[in-house]
């Protein structure tokens, strides 16, 4: 369809007084409006005040960490079954979750000058899971749950009660980023809840636990074989 001459006029008749401008981070922001505008008699005032942008995050800067724990956690667990020696004879208790560790980052300071994504990077190379210029920190994403191994396998021979038992090494840390110069030098507290690696095992409740034994294996050993 063509346009004619007369309807491309008139439209730029309807767009005057709602022109915006937009700026350099791609936001639009309105110009004032003049005394004796429409605008301006709605609200009372010789001119709208302009709608600020959202200021960008700060890149690079510099992390330090601190308050950091890094340790492993039982989080999830199964009831004890009892095993006759058969052979072929297969795990079939499911395994119930304990905990509901979910990702997060939390950050407070002068203008937000860290994305998560970038702290995640940020404390992946500080773990040692990543390297500067990687794409992926090796960690969760904010919001996902901690993963619990399924129970199950075969455990032919086996003679007892058995228990299965997941866990995983639970990393929480402060944080404080720098970033700019001057008085452009911005500052980002926060604090993060993540986790390396999860794992699981099986325990022989008649068994005493090896001196070596973790945590999470003899959290499970109370909480199932003499619950």
């Amino acid at each position: 369809m063509k346009r004619t001459l007369a309807t491309v006029v008139a439209a730029a008749v309807m767009a005057t007084g709602v022109s915006a401008c937009t700026s350099s981070d791609g936001t639009t922001r309105e110009k004032p409006r003049p005394e004796g505008s429409a605008t301006a008699a709605r609200t009372g005032k010789g001119n709208v005040p302009v709608t600020e942008s959202r200021p960008r995050p700060c890149k690079g800067g510099t992390y330090t960490w601190f308050n950091t724990q890094r340790r492993w956690v039982l989080n999830g667990v199964t009831e004890p079954q009892h095993f006759t020696g058969a052979k072929g004879a297969e795990f079939t208790v499911p395994m119930r979750r304990l905990r509901t560790d979910m990702a997060s980052v939390r950050t407070e300071g002068t203008g937000g000058t860290s994305q998560d994504d970038a702290v995640l990077l940020a404390l992946g190379v500080h773990l040692g899971l990543a390297e500067k210029g990687d794409e992926t920190s090796g960690l969760a994403e904010p919001g996902e749950y901690a993963p619990v191994d399924k129970a199950g396998g075969e455990y032919s021979g086996a003679a007892g009660h058995l228990v299965e038992f997941s866990s995983l090494q639970l990393i929480e840390t402060d944080f404080r980023h720098s970033c700019g110069r001057g008085r452009q030098r911005q500052h980002t507290v926060g604090h993060v809840v993540n986790w390396t690696s999860s794992g699981g095992g099986d325990i022989a409740c008649e068994t005493p636990l090896p001196e070596q034994a973790s945590a999470a294996a003899r959290e499970a050993v109370r909480l199932s074989c003499h619950g």
